[in-house]
């Protein structure tokens, strides 16, 4: 067998090491409630509030904005304790906001329970990382970080797919719903027992001379770029995921399953190739891996707006093609932006930097609805010209770096 030939075997693709196994279990577990819920999120708190729809995507995301400032003390504890104990602890607050979402009603425990599972959420969020790179072994970070991206990816449409053809609409299903939501995150934290990360080693003399700011992930430059820039491209993603469907049903007017196959070859792609594709990165510089991943996007951004007047096998294929794009960069973005957010901190504090770098998703992900719904009701076409203008925007904020921190091949950094 060529050395080319190993290089690309299962085996090297693979992330190795004790806790694999575990580690991806409890990631998709917890990925498959996120999932299967998701779909239903607004009617399950409109049907066992008693709320308007409005009124609850309201306080949905009031109180997502609500959780962020609590996020530096979520670091803190990630530090101080280790990321398995937050994401013990983040498991279990989830599991018990849903038996509050199914057992209390009204608007005040609405809120209440949601703030509180918007902070175990972004809990999740922010420790899983330092997890992963505590787990992984000498030069295997990247592609652990790429696991947690795969199983998140199949767990998310394993329990889309399973919602869709379980849950009833109705207040007792929604109430089973719940329940089952509440043992998915009692599981996800059983599993999560099981694994036991290595004490992260010192940060390096050079990376100390290098810049950052010891708990002070605010005043890190190189950091605050990368977060930024992976910022906007996460929410771009979200906007994607909302804007798309309304653009290709009303403005396109393409039939409803084009929405179905758009985003079934967006998530096969993703989770079929996402663990090769970052194995095959790691021999290139994340930063410029991260540009180019985000300026792929516009070929989906660009193609929607200029597919118009093609006829409808054209227009499907265009569409199609665009899609294939769009999702390799997405991957080079996962990929890239979580190496970078992972390998610039110093270790000791990394728990510290992602729970800063959830302020930035959080907004995000709250704005994305908003800025997709008004732009489709209004000038749907700028929308897809202003996410284009966003990812030449986080393009540029990644080439800003200096090339001693953006030019770190991948398989460098070390857990």
């Amino acid at each position: 067998m060529s050395t080319a030939q190993a290089t690309d075997s299962p085996a090297r693709i693979l992330p190795r090491g004790p806790g694999v196994v575990w580690f991806g279990a409890s990631g998709f577990v917890n990925a498959f409630g996120t999932g299967f819920f998701y779909p239903f999120a607004l009617l399950f708190f409109a049907q066992l509030s008693g709320l308007s729809l409005s009124t609850v995507g309201a306080v949905l995301t009031i109180t997502a904005l609500a959780a962020l400032p609590g996020l530096p003390a979520v670091g803190v504890l990630i530090d101080r304790f280790g990321p398995r104990r937050v994401l013990i602890g983040a498991a279990v607050l989830r599991a018990g906001c849903f038996v509050g979402f199914v057992s209390m009603h009204g608007i005040v425990p609405l809120a209440l329970f949601n703030i509180a599972f918007a902070v175990g959420n972004r809990a999740e969020q922010a420790a899983v990382l330092p997890l992963a790179v505590g787990l992984a072994g000498e030069g295997q970070a990247g592609r652990w970080l790429a696991l947690s991206r795969v199983v998140f990816n199949a767990g998310i449409g394993a329990g889309a797919l399973v919602a869709g053809l379980l849950v009833v609409d109705s207040p007792s299903g929604f109430a089973v719903l719940g329940v089952a939501n509440a043992a998915s995150f009692a599981l996800t934290a059983l599993l999560y027992l099981r694994l036991s990360p290595r004490v992260p080693p010192a940060p390096a003399a050079a990376r100390e001379a290098g810049g950052a700011v010891r708990g002070r992930p605010w005043r890190d430059t190189p950091f605050l770029y990368v977060a930024g820039a992976n910022a906007v491209l996460r929410t771009s993603i979200l906007v994607v995921e909302t804007a798309l469907p309304v653009f290709v049903l009303r403005e396109l007017a393409l039939p409803p399953w084009t929405v179905s196959l758009l985003f079934i070859v967006n998530t096969a792609l993703l989770t079929l190739l996402q663990l090769p594709v970052s194995r095959f990165l790691e021999r290139f510089c994340p930063g410029p891996v991260l540009a180019v991943g985000g300026c792929a996007f516009a070929a989906l951004y660009v193609t929607v707006v200029v597919v118009g007047s093609a006829p409808g096998p054209v227009r499907l294929w265009a569409l199609l093609a665009a899609m294939t794009v769009y999702t390799l960069g997405e991957m080079a973005v996962s990929q890239a932006g979580l190496v970078m957010l992972t390998s610039l901190p110093p270790q000791p504090e990394l728990g510290s930097y992602m729970a800063f770098n959830q302020l930035f998703a959080g907004v995000g992900a709250a704005l994305a609805p908003f800025v997709a719904a008004v732009l489709l009701e209004s000038f749907p076409a700028v929308l897809w010209w202003a996410l284009t203008a966003m990812s030449v925007l986080a393009a540029l904020l990644i080439l800003r770096l200096p090339r001693r921190l953006s030019s770190q091949p991948g398989e460098t950094i070390s857990g």
